[in-house]
């Protein structure tokens, strides 16, 4: 009987780790979407807004006479006759951007108990008691 409950136990708690490797490797997976498709949704952003500046830049260009020669004037150097010039050089000075500290999801309290960590074990844990309290009652019953 003894000999029983321990093949029976073991099959559970296996199949129990399988299943929890399984689900840690499944919630790696969606975290990195998640992270992905935030990013690509800020793209996103950025890019129509640059679209709507771009767009206001070409009507610019094409609209308004005072737009169109100041695009003249400084990158293709026309002049008035009778005005001198200056060469202007154009230094490209930026600041290399700080690598963002990306700050944690704030989740709930039972979220990140039982999903937080490299590997959930308070959920198979869980299982493997909830599985050995039921094997253990349905054994006494039996006899």
């Amino acid at each position: 009987m003894l000999r029983r409950f321990l093949i029976t136990f073991s099959i559970v708690v296996s199949i129990i780790i399988v299943f929890s490797v399984i689900v840690t490797q499944k919630r790696d997976e969606r975290k990195t979407l998640e992270a992905k498709k935030n990013e690509l949704a800020k793209t996103v952003d950025f890019l129509k807004e640059k679209n709507v500046r771009l767009k206001k830049e070409n009507d610019a260009l094409v609209n308004d006479p005072i737009q169109i020669e100041r695009e003249a004037r400084e990158n293709y150097g026309y002049i008035k006759p009778g005005e001198v010039t200056y060469k202007k050089y154009k230094f490209n000075i930026s600041e290399p951007e700080n690598d963002k500290v990306k700050q944690p999801n704030k989740s709930n309290k039972i979220e990140s108990f039982l999903f937080d960590g490299p590997f959930p074990w308070q959920v198979p844990l869980g299982l493997i008691l909830i599985a050995a309290i039921f094997l253990l009652v349905s054994y006494r019953y039996e006899r």
